[in-house]
């Protein structure tokens, strides 16, 4: 069933950022950036940094300001290198990963009026376990179906 391997391949996704987290962490600046209806988040990225995102509730714009990357943006997608400048969607529920070849400055570009970053991540971010719960769910629930 493809929704099994799906959910299989995002706890593997969860083991590595595990392991990733043993590691020594690069400082990686973050800034934030906000105007009318519009949070902008900017992270520069040393050049040599392995790097896994959170998962964003909806479909995210993305801007490569500077930098050489290559990137996972989901299960069903090559990996790509992209060279900046360049823009490009990410799919909701996606764990981006990258490897930055380049010193890298990377935009978020969020639609709120919100401008507490906690609550920004709230809105915006879903947490790894919500995110396998729902996965357990609608599996469990094609299964039921069959």
């Amino acid at each position: 069933m493809k929704e099994l391997e799906i959910f299989k391949k995002q706890l593997r996704i969860s083991d590595l950022e595990k392991e990733c987290l043993k590691l020594e962490q690069v400082e990686c600046p973050v800034t934030h950036d906000f105007a009318d209806g519009v949070y902008i988040r900017k992270t520069k990225m040393p050049a040599g940094t392995f790097a896994i995102g959170k998962r964003h509730r909806f479909k995210t714009y993305n801007i490569l300001l500077r930098g050489k990357i290559t990137v996972f943006m989901g299960e069903h997608l090559p990996v790509k290198e992209l060279k900046a400048p360049c823009t490009f969607v990410s799919d909701a529920g996606v764990k981006k990963m990258a490897f930055f070849h380049e010193d890298t400055e990377w935009l978020n570009i969020h639609p709120t009026e919100e401008t507490n970053i906690n609550e920004i991540e709230n809105i915006f971010i879903i947490s790894d376990k919500e995110y396998l719960e729902s996965k357990k769910e609608f599996i469990e629930s094609k299964i039921k179906e069959d």
